[in-house]
C-alpha cells in the first residue's frame, strides 16, 4: 500500500496500447507523476506482464479471449486497469469478474490519472494482504479440525481423555521434533487405513 504519494516513484507500469496519440498521452501523464513506464503492443505474451500496475486496451478480443482472467490469475499483485472506448453491460460484467480495480476511458485526460492509479493499487494491495490473511486462518483451521480429529481417534482407540489425547500428540511431536499437524495427519490416515 502507498504510504505516501512519493512512493508512486518506486512504481513500476505496462501499459498495453496502440502506440498512438492516446498511448502516448497516458505513458507521458503517468512519467510525469514520476513511475516507469513502459509500453508493450500488442498484447501476445501474457507472460510479459511484470509490473506493478497494468493499464490495458479492453477490446472485445481480449475480452472474448480472457486476457484480462489470465493477467489476474498470472500475476495477482498486479494493478489491473482497463482503458476503454466505449460502455457496455458485457465489457462491465467482464472488467467486474476478471480482475479489474479501476477503469480510465478514451480520449484519455490526464484529470483523475492519479487518483485512479492511487486508489486502484491500495484496493489490489489490500486484497492481496486479505486474500494472505485468509490462507492462514483456512490453513489454522485445518490444523485445529485435524488435532480435534486426531484426539477424537485417540480417545476413541486408547480410552483415554481429551487432555492425555492431546498430551500424547504433543509429546510424540516433540520426541520426534516434528509439528503437531504431521502427527495428527499421522493418526488420521492409519485410521483410515485401519478402520475402527
Amino acid at each position: 500500500m502507498l504510504k505516501s504519494l512519493r512512493d508512486l516513484r518506486s512504481l513500476r507500469v505496462q501499459i498495453f496500447h496502440p502506440k498512438d496519440r492516446d498511448g502516448d498521452d497516458l505513458a507521458a501523464q503517468i512519467r510525469r507523476i514520476g513511475c516507469e513506464v513502459e509500453i508493450a503492443w500488442p498484447l501476445e505474451d501474457l507472460s510479459a506482464v511484470h509490473a506493478d500496475i497494468a493499464f490495458l486496451l479492453c477490446r472485445q478480443e481480449y475480452l472474448d479471449s480472457g486476457a484480462l482472467a489470465m493477467i489476474a490469475a498470472r500475476a495477482p499483485s498486479v494493478t489491473l486497469i482497463g482503458i476503454i472506448e466505449a460502455e457496455s453491460p458485457h465489457l462491465i460484467d467482464t472488467l467486474a469478474k476478471d480482475g479489474t480495480v479501476a477503469v480510465v476511458t478514451k480520449p484519455i485526460r490526464p484529470f483523475g490519472l492519479l487518483t485512479t492509479i492511487v486508489l486502484a493499487h491500495n484496493i489490489t494491495t489490500r486484497n492481496k494482504i486479505s486474500q494472505e490473511r485468509i490462507s492462514k486462518l483456512e490453513t489454522r483451521l485445518t490444523t485445529v479440525k485435524n488435532i480435534e480429529r486426531a484426539k477424537s481417534i485417540l480417545m476413541m482407540r486408547k480410552g483415554i481423555t481429551e487432555k492425555e489425547a492431546y498430551e500424547s500428540i504433543r509429546n510424540a511431536a516433540m520426541k520426534r521434533r516434528v509439528n503437531m499437524e504431521l502427527i495428527c495427519n499421522t493418526i488420521i490416515e492409519a485410521d483410515e487405513v485401519y478402520g475402527p
